[in-house]
């Protein structure tokens, strides 16, 4: 790593440190303002009609990823 290099990577760190309690603010307001039950109702909702939709498979894919796995074993 060359001087600038190390003096541009110092630079960047210090600019996220001082953004550190301002992102952290924002952060904050952000977690205080969000509608936890409406989304929890949305959430609900879409899993609901992706699961009419898109109906589970009748197995989990587990035997797949093991004959995977013992292929990388292999190699």
């Amino acid at each position: 790593m060359t001087e600038a290099e190390r003096e541009l990577t110092k630079r960047w760190v210090q600019t996220w440190v001082q953004a550190a309690p301002e992102l952290q603010k924002v952060r904050d307001a952000d977690i205080r303002a969000a509608d936890t039950a409406s989304m929890i109702e949305c959430t609900a909702a879409l899993f609901r009609d992706a699961v009419k939709n898109f109906p589970p498979k009748p197995v989990s894919g587990l035997v797949e990823q093991q004959k995977w796995f013992m292929k990388l074993h292999r190699a």
